[in-house]
């Protein structure tokens, strides 16, 4: 049988080494949501600050363009891509839901189209007199995208949840942002709405 020294040695290496495995785990780069021509994909890396995010050049690893990263909510972030590889919209997951980034591809860089969110209606914005009068806030807020279409608009579903004096609600709606030709985005149509 082991003196206590030999297990007390035992116990402390199989933590370090645990210890060693968890630190190279979360300094680990995720790569995916590749664009279909194969030329950029989605990185997220925990840095000295915390978590960043980026569509980098798959050949050269290189960002093109760096994106914003809510905390340390990185479950659920995605790119979604246009089938040319033109366009992508980036999923920002949030504490209260998330928001969607627009991008289109210019050359080998990507610039931001302004998200129209104040052209998108508010769920909430139907509710009768009476329960405006009980609401009480936004419990979740969520613009995920979901699919270009070979139009070049975009679909993302949007979610809420709100509470009120009494209880509370919730609905989701089905948005489509088309383009102008000097790529501002507006709401082309709500669709599929549903108020629980």
């Amino acid at each position: 049988m082991p003196t206590i020294a030999v297990r007390t040695t035992l116990a402390f290496a199989v933590i370090l080494i645990g210890n060693c495995l968890l630190a190279s785990l979360e300094a680990k780069d995720i790569s995916r949501d590749k664009s279909p021509d194969g030329k950029f994909a989605l990185r997220i890396h925990k840095g000295e600050e915390g978590w960043e995010a980026a569509i980098v050049d798959v050949r050269t690893k290189k960002s093109v363009v760096d994106l914003d990263v809510y905390g340390n909510y990185i479950e659920g972030m995605r790119l979604v891509w246009s089938k040319d590889s033109k366009r992508v919209a980036h999923f920002e997951p949030d504490r209260r839901g998330g928001t969607t980034h627009i991008y289109f591809r210019n050359g080998s860089k990507f610039e931001e189209v302004q998200f129209p969110s104040g052209e998108v209606p508010e769920c909430h914005g139907n509710l009768t007199a009476e329960a405006a009068k009980k609401f009480v806030k936004t419990t979740d807020a969520t613009e995920s995208p979901k699919a270009w279409l070979k139009s070049g608009a975009l679909v993302i579903a949007v979610d809420e949840s709100w509470i009120t004096e009494d209880g509370g609600g919730s609905c989701s709606q089905t948005v489509t942002i088309a383009f102008d030709p000097n790529r501002k985005a507006f709401v082309q149509s709500v669709t599929d709405k549903k108020v629980d």
